[in-house]
């Protein structure tokens, strides 16, 4: 009998499988989060562990089930023998299929429905399927220009789309399938949009934590806002165990950016991020009602697509108007805010928010209200001439010799000449 088993993977639950295979026991990722899916599967590959004791194949609805899962699983039965070895004859060897089935096979993906994103706007373009080598690059030119004049695509997404596709399709030409990849070469604009970018001042940030149902959406906001952290990966895979409250910090776990040898860093206990957490522990009690290595958040360990919508629900509820791209705008508001405070220095911030400073002027940094309030300040508002402590206009008295005259500076009594003129007749 195989049983299955809960794990976490990356701050998110996942599930594996323990199966017996004779006297040995084996374990098999899954690659599911959810338990019906765990189940489904545990049912699939103990029918396969029973055929391949009675040296038959599966049932056709397992092998249906086969053709649905991610390759990285596939290749995980293959390795212990349940079922044959995929070859690369068995790939699609149309465009969109051979997509669709690449996106399946990438369970490693944060953001998967990006991809599908992509591919659904090809499959818009071209109308029908055609063979991997029936593209060319002037059709992909073709539909880049279609995605931003036609469907008024930004010039970013529709570059992004194309940079996804021309990713896949090297797999294609890494296996030997095409000769080259028709979406390479194709000039694309990925600047960052500018126009998406919004700053939550302080008093919109108060707004919203005061309309927070919870004292976890509270802390869920907090570590957004004000310690900057990516939302979900970095604040669902934050533990009790990684606050280190004596020395004022705590841990941060980053999947996306442990790709380049950088999985972790370590973020100040800002006050106002303090004094959130300090409550939630309060509540939640680590090492008595809960273990002291559970993760912060336990509530909401939900997908961005269901935060996202929840926040600007509370946002709505404060009186606050949407913003677009919500949990990216609180990480660069606090980026934003931090750097115009002078306190820090660039470096510093950069590994606080686990980025560079050209990545931080790109997509983080903006100009805000109070930027604008320090350039007036500097030098004086200026609002028109002033109309108060004026004398009224005199009548100009005409000079007959107007050469005849010499300029005094008068003297202010402060041993300081005054900027104006006197004029005395000679």
């Amino acid at each position: 009998m195989a049983s299955l088993e809960r794990m976490d993977f990356g701050g998110r639950d996942g599930w594996r499988l323990r199966v017996y295979l004779g006297k040995k026991r084996e374990t098999i990722g899954l690659c599911v989060t959810d338990e019906s899916d765990a189940e489904l599967a545990k049912s699939h590959i103990e029918h396969l562990v029973e055929m391949r004791s009675r040296n038959r194949p599966p049932k056709p609805i397992t092998s249906r089930w086969l053709e649905s899962i991610p390759a990285e699983v596939y290749d995980r039965l293959a390795n212990l023998l349940l079922v044959e070895t995929r070859t690369i004859r068995e790939q699609p060897r149309t465009i969109l299929a051979f997509m669709r089935a690449y996106i399946k096979s990438r369970s490693d993906w944060k953001k998967p429905e990006n991809y599908k994103q992509a591919v659904d706007h090809l499959e818009k373009f071209m109308k029908r399927d055609v063979a991997l080598s029936g593209l060319t690059k002037g059709d992909v030119d073709r539909w880049h220009r279609w995605m931003v004049f036609d469907i008024k695509l930004s010039p970013n997404t529709a570059g992004q789309n194309v940079k996804r596709c021309r990713q896949m399709m090297r797999s294609a030409l890494d296996d030997g399938l095409i000769e080259s990849n028709p979406f390479v070469g194709v000039k694309i604009d990925l600047s960052s949009d500018q126009t998406k970018n919004r700053f939550i001042d302080g008093e919109s940030a108060t707004a919203i934590l005061e309309s927070c149902p919870d004292q976890e959406w509270r802390t869920i906001f907090a570590l957004a806002r004000f310690g900057g952290l990516r939302c979900p990966s970095e604040l669902l895979a934050l533990r009790w165990s990684d606050i280190v409250w004596d020395r004022g910090r705590f841990k941060v776990r980053s999947s996306k950016t442990a790709r380049y040898g950088k999985g972790e860093r370590v973020v100040p206990l800002f006050p106002e991020l303090l004094a959130e957490l300090q409550s939630l522990y309060d509540l939640v009690e680590p090492g008595v009602s809960v273990p002291l290595d559970a993760f912060v958040i336990q509530t909401y360990r939900s997908t961005e697509t269901n935060l996202r919508k929840a926040l600007n629900r509370i946002a709505d509820n404060a009186g606050v108007p949407q913003w677009p791209k919500p949990f990216m705008a609180l990480r660069a508001s606090r980026r934003t805010e931090l750097e115009r405070s002078g306190k820090y220095a660039n470096h510093v911030l950069n590994d606080w928010f686990g980025h560079s400073g050209a990545i931080a002027e790109t997509h983080y940094l903006q100009t805000t209200e109070d930027d604008f309030g320090v350039a007036i300040g500097s030098v004086g508002l200026l609002v028109g001439p002033s109309v108060r402590n004026q004398e009224p206009p005199r009548e100009i008295e005409k000079q007959k010799n107007p050469g005849n005259s010499r300029v005094l500076m008068a003297d202010n009594g402060s041993g300081m000449s005054t900027s104006t003129p006197i004029r005395i007749r000679t």
